[in-house]
């Protein structure tokens, strides 16, 4: 059975005062995964703020100037994948010059359209390149979905740099303990486990981590880093973002 009294820390760990510290190659990917996630953010605001902004606009101009062409149906097909999209594409003449688009199609419409046939549509005259089919309503980006998504990629960013933040200061100025396996869990990735360690004040403190591979029998020893301040935040040693950099 193993005794406290026996452990001695991991190498490294022997001091509890601003140890070096450097992510591990899953600290790396993780970090990745919240740069790209900021910059999904940035792109989102820009990218689709400015798509709604035009389809916005095209709508109004669409509403407001509008007029009316016969176009002929050059295409229809549906695309393939998680969600299927019925689509239209199709040709029109204004001012001795033929023009080309292509919508989205609700499907009770999309069954009887066939190529060669007619299809209504409206232009904006002073840009005839912005046209939609007169059949059902275009329905534009909502100007304010961008903000919301990028607000959500934003925060979704954040996870990331705060699970980097809290293992780095854990292992850089946390204290080592001895710890007691006290049970096992088995998950998809291997085994979780549970511990229990004693406080210098002679409390006791839980804990739990995982998953390994490999992780100690029940009553086996596990090494324990803990904030001294708030021993609840602990998490047995190694973490799996961070270690200690060598000299």
């Amino acid at each position: 059975m193993f005794r406290p009294s026996d452990w001695t820390p991991p190498d490294g760990l022997g001091y509890t005062r601003a140890r070096p510290v450097r992510l591990t190659a899953a600290g790396i990917a993780l970090a990745v995964v919240g740069v790209a996630l900021l910059l999904g953010a940035i792109g989102a605001a820009v990218g689709l703020g400015t798509l709604a902004g035009r389809q916005a606009r095209v709508h109004r101009l669409l509403g407001e100037q509008g007029e009316t062409a016969d176009a002929v149906i050059a295409r229809v097909w549906r695309s393939s994948g998680k969600d299927t999209t019925h689509w239209v594409a199709y040709r029109f003449a204004f001012q001795d010059r033929e023009y080309e688009g292509r919508s989205k199609v609700p499907l009770r419409i999309w069954r009887d359209l066939t190529v060669g046939g007619r299809l209504p549509v409206r232009f904006v005259p002073s840009d005839p390149a912005q046209s939609h089919p007169a059949g059902w309503p275009d329905t534009p980006l909502p100007l304010w979905f961008p903000f919301v998504l990028a607000a959500v990629l934003a925060l979704a960013s954040a996870v990331p740099a705060l699970a980097l933040r809290w293992q780095a200061r854990l292992l850089a100025d946390g204290r080592a303990a001895p710890g007691v396996v006290t049970a096992h869990r088995r998950v998809k990735e291997g085994t979780a486990i549970r511990y229990e360690f004693t406080l210098p004040s002679g409390g006791t403190e839980k804990g739990r981590g995982g998953p390994r591979q490999h992780p100690p029998p029940l009553g086996g020893a596990v090494c324990v880093l803990y904030d001294p301040e708030r021993p609840r935040r602990n998490a047995p040693y190694p973490l799996s973002l961070v270690k200690l950099a060598r000299p």
